[in-house]
């Protein structure tokens, strides 16, 4: 058989149980392997192990051991140098194995029984220092059938019991604090067993190998498995020093992983990728459309007749009297329910090696750092919140692939709180919210003098008007953006007439009004909202 020097073999057909050999044939050889390389998936992660081994002439089966329990047999790949030819590659699981037999499972036992032997001694040692406290105070009678005694002799017997008294206190404070440490030690030991243990399983899987080789000589295998017990999710940093600064921004993984294996001193790859997501491509099928004639609806008031036994009436549904209040519904719900496909991945190769235990606790691994440049801006909503928010607009935000996930904000090496990044809810501009600064005073107060409601003719008459008052504490210029609104009628017999914007700019499709101000140091100043609302006698408005 013609030897190929380099082999890349996938393995498309994984045996699901093991053959055994042949009588008179050789015995599987058990080789070692080193994690040298993981990409990382957002769930799951490919792991590459080194295989370095020496093989003869002829036909070998080699072994590797101790790998995942959810390891996708179907992911399985080999690739090598050498002269030899790779005939099959197999997976299995190893019930034969006890999960007792890890190293790492034993030296924790073997830890955990050394901790309770200490905690056995501390309790008998305890035991015996309150029976010989108890003997001292049973016999503190010093006197006995000798009337006469002396006062050195008393001196002597009060000294010893003060003395050893005050010893036992001091052995039994001792005790207590030894056995608080051991007890903290023995609850490490047993959770870290536990996870070990939930992890790892009893029955590790193994993939056999079949090797067959003209000559003897030595091979250098690279093998890689998919294993869905690891991933990662993204956190981001964002510093700046003033608003005059750029952001310096920090894209992080938190990683972690529960294979039942350390990764030491690998290499990592971070990917935004979903190996789940399948290789397929899609197909197009017909699109049909056809004429329907729609179900009138029961114009009648609903009336719900209760059971005696108070049995819960059905739930109502909603029937739209015109198509315009309908649309409006769907439209405010397109707001909150978002459907988004991101086709593009992006891999960062870690080049610093990583130890990533495997404990299913977070590490981190920090991708990417950058110095934005931002726009800043101060925003309020005092309908909401009186507070001003600071509040950096970033352009250049696309090339850095981001993910959805939390963020931590800083600003003049101070913490002040955490935010959230969706990309998905960013167009050209990624929006991000840098906290609450104080130096910034904004009141919105209700003017009694406009508010009233009133007839006229066949209509009556609400009005509302809003007074928001801002005052610059700051010692530079602030640009500032106020935001409120008014409402919007849903219905053809509800007018919303705006009076006063105080040069606000308002949007009539979402109501909203906004104010750009540019306020000096310790300055001030006022914007007035005021509308009315127009609605049938005898009739009332919802959300007003």
């Amino acid at each position: 058989m013609k030897h190929i020097p380099f082999i890349r073999f996938i393995a498309l057909t994984i045996a699901s149980c093991a053959l055994l050999p042949a009588s008179g044939q050789q015995l599987i050889k058990q080789v070692d392997s080193k994690i040298a390389e993981v990409t990382l998936f957002q769930s799951g992660a490919q792991v590459t192990h080194q295989v370095n081994f020496n093989f003869k002439d002829g036909e070998n089966q080699i072994k590797l051991s101790d790998l995942p329990v959810y390891l996708d047999p179907n992911s399985i790949q080999v690739e090598g140098t050498g002269a030899l030819t790779i005939l099959s590659v197999k997976h299995e699981i190893n019930y034969e194995i006890d999960a007792k037999s890890n190293p790492r499972v034993k030296a924790l036992s073997d830890s955990i029984e050394d901790v309770q032997f200490k905690l056995a001694e501390i309790q008998a040692m305890s035991e015996v220092y309150s029976e010989e406290q108890a003997l001292l105070r049973n016999n503190s009678s010093i006197k006995g059938t000798n009337s006469n005694l002396i006062p050195e002799d008393l001196n002597e017997m009060a000294d010893f019991y003060r003395n050893r008294m005050k010893e036992i206190r001091f052995k039994q404070l001792e005790l207590t604090d030894n056995q608080r440490q051991a007890q903290a030690q023995l609850s490490r030991l047993q959770t870290q067993l536990n996870q070990l243990n939930a992890r790892k399983g009893t029955n590790p899987s193994e993939i056999m190998m079949t090797i067959l080789a003209e000559k003897a000589g030595t091979a250098n295998l690279r093998v890689s498995y998919l294993t869905q017990s690891a991933g990662w999710y993204p956190v981001y940093d964002l510093r700046a020093d003033d608003v005059n600064s750029p952001i310096a921004f920090s894209y992080r993984a938190k990683v972690f992983q529960s294979t039942g294996n350390d990764w030491n001193d690998v290499l990592l790859t971070i990917s935004t990728g979903n190996p789940n997501s399948g290789s397929q491509a899609p197909n197009l099928y017909p699109w049909y459309v056809n004429l329907y004639d729609p179900r009138p609806m029961p114009q009648s008031n609903a009336t719900y007749l209760y059971d005696k036994i108070n049995e819960p009436a059905p739930a109502a549904k909603a029937y739209y009297k015109d198509e315009d209040a309908a649309k409006s519904e769907l439209s405010y719900s397109n707001q909150y329910v978002r459907v988004s496909n991101n086709t593009v991945n992006m891999e960062f190769k870690i080049s610093t090696p990583y130890d990533i235990p495997s404990d299913n606790q977070q590490y981190d691994v920090v991708m990417q750092t950058e110095m934005l440049k931002a726009i800043y801006e101060y925003v309020s909503t005092p309908k909401l919140d009186n507070d001003a928010f600071l509040r950096a607009q970033i352009t250049d935000w696309a090339q850095y692939s981001l993910l959805p996930g939390e963020s931590n904000v800083f600003f003049k090496g101070t913490f002040v709180g955490k935010g959230y990044i969706d990309p998905a809810l960013a167009n050209d501009t990624l929006s991000l919210s840098l906290g609450r600064d104080k130096g910034i005073a904004v009141k919105r107060e209700q003017i009694k003098d406009f508010c009233k409601t009133g007839m006229f003719g066949n209509k009556q008459h609400t009005t509302k008007a809003y007074e928001i008052s801002i005052q610059n504490n700051k010692k530079q210029a602030i640009e500032l953006i106020i935001e409120d609104q008014v409402p919007i009628s849903q219905n053809g017999e509800i007018e919303v007439e705006v009076e006063e914007l105080s040069g606000g700019e308002l949007d009539a499709t979402t109501g909203r009004v906004k104010w750009k101000i540019t306020l000096a140091a310790g300055a001030s100043i006022k914007k007035q909202l005021r509308f009315n609302v127009k609605y049938p006698k005898k009739k009332y408005v919802s959300g007003l």
